[in-house]
């Protein structure tokens, strides 16, 4: 890890602007048609252990939908690189995509949504459905997170239930209202007292709501504090995913990027309400 960059870990990667599961709510910040190419993934890795990255998440768009998604893992893997992925697979080829590389994944993040987010988001990722998935890793280095909207009792079983089945950890957010992307949660309060009575409040997840409040509350100015760029999958570098005002081409000189990058960190963007559920601080352990 080098100390020009600060903090500085990890990336998360945009697979393809486009998404077939097209959550009403999704953070993504890039939508459009292009899809990460295994030349420019290739590229950008070299360059990113050049500055240290050790770690990537793959997201999307969902990544299982990506044509050369097995591929994607085991370069990764073939440039020392601890991947992960987040993914709404559950059945057909997503799942059989999944399953082919689970073992050279550290982890897997399996979205699910309660009854009343599904509803609204228009997901599919309901909690019945996770199971089988957990079943096809053939390992338990992932866990689960629910997007909750609404909580109910049944809700409530059934996420306990499909965590302690699959012996994974679990994890549930609160809808959080959005301007952005014009919907609303009415039971935040409740959702919140629920969530922080049966599964506890993370500390990220902490951070999360008080910032959340604060940002409708008044102005908040905050300067960027991820500890992870962002690739787009038209193969640009940024601090912020959804700031490309600084992004420098991962085809740029070695050079190029470097100044890029630490003219990020010297001079990072501003926080917003919309970064809250992509970039949220991380708790490590150890």
């Amino acid at each position: 890890m080098t100390d020009r960059y600060g903090a500085l870990r990890g990336v998360l990667i945009s697979t393809a602007d486009n998404c077939s599961v097209n959550c009403r709510f999704c953070f993504r910040a890039d939508i459009g048609r292009d899809v990460l190419s295994l030349d420019t993934y290739a590229r950008a890795l070299s360059r990113l252990r050049e500055v240290g990255v050790e770690e990537l998440c793959l997201s999307g768009g969902e990544p299982t939908d990506h044509p050369e998604f097995g591929q994607l893992v085991r370069v990764a893997v073939q440039f020392g690189f601890r991947a992960s992925v987040v993914t709404a697979a559950r059945t057909g080829p997503r799942l059989d995509a999944l399953a082919e590389v689970a073992g050279m994944l550290s982890h897997i993040t399996v979205s699910a949504d309660s009854r009343k987010a599904e509803e609204r988001g228009r997901t599919g990722r309901t909690l019945s459905s996770a199971p089988p998935v957990f079943e096809a890793l053939g390992h338990r280095r992932a866990s689960l997170h629910v997007t909750a909207c609404g909580l109910d009792e049944d809700d409530l079983k059934e996420i306990v239930t499909v965590a302690e089945t699959a012996e994974v950890p679990v994890e549930v957010s609160p809808l959080l209202p959005s301007p952005t992307f014009r919907f609303e949660n009415p039971g935040l309060k409740r959702d919140l007292a629920l969530i922080s009575t049966f599964f506890g409040m993370s500390e990220q997840l902490t951070t999360v709501v008080s910032d959340y409040h604060a940002w409708l509350h008044g102005e908040v100015a905050r300067s960027c504090e991820s500890e992870r760029l962002y690739l787009s999958a038209d193969g640009f570098l940024r601090r912020c995913p959804y700031d490309s005002s600084r992004q420098v081409s991962v085809f740029a000189t070695r050079q190029e990027i470097g100044e890029a990058l630490e003219r990020s960190f010297c001079e990072p963007p501003t926080t917003g309400l919309a970064c809250m559920a992509i970039c949220r601080p991380e708790t490590r352990e150890g």
